[in-house]
């Protein structure tokens, strides 16, 4: 396949960080203030290395470099980092990993970097203040099946698996004081979210300063071409691309995504409950697909399926037309998604589960049965008070918020007193939400 080939297949669904409204102001002028302060001078008309060409942008900037890296005729070394701050990632994280498939399937080298360094001070992109830190003992727990999870997708045999700790724990403090030469101190804090919170007085902790040096520093260890990620990563990228220059290498290129938003609308994220996450089950993955709304279906084709492009855009232009059921539409992308996931014939099963359940409202067939605690058999135990002894919610909060929406049943009856109690029988069926059956045995 020519360049021009696979720029055509590589360059869809591309967000670039320069790109809408919602873009990292600042970027272009905070590099060349590092450069001037490097003593390039700016006066002088050079642009400096890794800034986009005026009139171009980043995404005719990156689109040149990596057409130029295609026209080598030689496989590209392709990387995506995930830091394991969490047991299970979710298909946000997951949109950079399709796209990573795409560059596998063209012939490149990928490679799934777990930074399992990075992740003891966490990215602080976007983050409102310092997020918790964890040990290396723990982060290493954590990532125990992150292979697994990313071989959904990946070839195993052609995926080159790494963990930053083979570098980053070998660096000694001259080292690090090299690397962090590299950047102005007014580049560090002029990043949009340092500087918001300590507009606000809030606290920034040098350490966090640190974690573009060592994400940059992955980019120049795996001597990668291409880094793929969410376009707010791009601060982090430039990092890289600086790291690499500083050591006579070549600037990686900067491949960049729009965020997914979650079933609510917002950035998708665990903290927020609106996740879609590879550990789900087939039901509970098509089910949550089928919960976003019809305004954020185009994004979510080009983001989340592996559509052929043909097939994408003819789904994309069938919702535009008057009268067109979005549901349908969305039943494929949610088959399309658990398919990628779990297989054909799970999704064929979920999407069963999901027209008998959720549309039918009839019980599926397999609900699981649970043991009522002793101490609850009185007949003055709340219905809050049950499902949190029985594990089945976090708080009495989170119970009250679900039967005050009318999303809790007792034996086909809403019940939203939350006074109600449980009165013991032989069986009691209890459906939570959509898809959440139990049978209650005393």
């Amino acid at each position: 396949m020519t360049p021009e080939q696979q720029l055509e297949i590589l360059v869809r669904g591309t967000y670039f960080p320069d790109e809408g409204a919602d873009s990292i102001t600042g970027a272009e002028s905070l590099q060349t203030e590092r450069d001037t302060t490097a003593g390039e001078s700016a006066a002088e008309g050079s642009a400096p290395e890794g800034s986009a060409p005026t009139g171009r942008g980043l995404r005719g900037q990156m689109t040149h470099e990596l057409r130029e890296r295609l026209k080598e005729g030689r496989p590209l070394r392709i990387y995506i980092g995930a830091d394991p701050t969490a047991p299970s990632l979710h298909i946000g994280h997951f949109v950079s990993v399709q796209k990573l498939r795409i560059f596998q399937e063209l012939g490149h080298q990928v490679i799934f970097l777990i930074g399992d360094y990075t992740g003891t001070i966490g990215d602080p992109t976007g983050q409102a203040g310092e997020r918790k830190r964890f040990t290396h003992a723990e982060l290493k727990e954590m990532a125990k099946d992150y292979e697994k999870q990313a071989f959904r997708l990946l070839d195993p045999a052609k995926t080159e698996v790494r963990y930053n700790s083979e570098w980053l724990s070998k660096l000694t403090f001259l080292d690090l004081v090299e690397l962090a030469s590299i950047f102005p101190l007014k580049w560090v804090v002029s990043r949009h979210d340092f500087a918001e919170r300590l507009s606000k007085g809030e606290s920034l902790r040098l350490h966090e300063t640190l974690y573009c040096i060592m994400q940059g520093y992955d980019a120049y260890a795996l001597d990668c071409d291409v880094q793929v990620g969410g376009y707010d990563q791009y601060l982090n990228m430039l990092a890289g691309r600086w790291i690499q220059e500083h050591f006579g290498k070549k600037p990686h290129v900067t491949w960049t995504y729009p965020l997914l938003m979650g079933t609510d609308g917002r950035k998708m994220s665990k903290s927020y409950g609106n996740a879609v996450n590879l550990l789900d089950t087939p039901e509970d993955m098509f089910g949550k697909s089928m919960r976003i709304s019809d305004e954020q279906l185009p994004p979510w084709i080009d983001l989340t399926t592996n559509f052929a492009p043909a097939e994408a855009d003819a789904l994309k232009a069938e919702l535009l037309k008057p009268g067109v059921n979005p549901m349908e539409i969305k039943k494929r992308l949610a088959f399309n998604i658990t398919e990628q996931y779990h297989g054909v014939d799970a999704a064929e099963k979920a999407a069963e589960t999901f027209a008998q359940v959720v549309q039918g409202k009839s019980m599926p067939d397999d609900v699981e049965t649970l043991k009522v605690p002793d101490e609850a058999k009185s007949g003055d135990t709340t219905w809050p008070d049950l499902l949190l002894a029985l594990g089945l919610a976090k708080s009495k909060g989170e119970v009250r918020r679900l039967m005050a929406q009318g999303g809790f049943y007792v034996d086909g009856d809403s019940i939203t007193d939350t006074d109600t109690k449980y009165a013991p029988k032989p069986e009691t069926v209890i459906r939570m939400g959509k898809r959440r059956w139990y049978k209650l045995e005393p």
